[in-house]
């Protein structure tokens, strides 16, 4: 019974640390570990496509996938960095993203319009 307490406590704990760790981590283990994590909870954030760090690799049917980390930000203004990976086509170069995330696991996106923003993304993301 010890053993088995032991072991939730070290896995509540571990739940409740990963996501301060993989905050801003754009890398497909943090992804993966928030993906996971039954305590995150999902969240919405903007982000735009206008970048040039945007890496190309070929996937597993042949065509290439499109990894682009971006600063998104809440509703709030405040930051964070993702990494959102587009197969077989890249994002179209100036658009606008509402994105939904569990922490740095894109859960999906869509495009919307700059007016659509919250005010302060717009400031952000001018």
């Amino acid at each position: 019974m010890i053993d088995l307490g032991g072991l939730a406590v070290i896995l509540a704990a571990v739940m409740l640390v990963a996501p301060l760790t993989t905050r801003d981590q754009t890398t497909p283990g943090a992804a993966m570990l928030d993906r996971m994590n039954p305590l995150l909870p999902t969240h919405t954030v903007y982000v735009s496509t206008t970048t040039d760090h945007i890496e190309q690799t070929r996937n597993a049917h042949g065509g290439l996938d499109y990894r682009y980390r971006l600063t998104s930000y809440d509703r709030c203004g405040c930051p964070r960095r993702l990494l959102i990976t587009v197969t077989d086509h890249p994002l179209a170069p100036t658009a606008y993203l509402k994105v939904r995330a569990k922490g740095q696991t894109v859960l999906g996106w869509h495009a919307v319009r700059y007016r659509q923003l919250p005010a302060r993304v717009q400031a952000h993301l001018r």
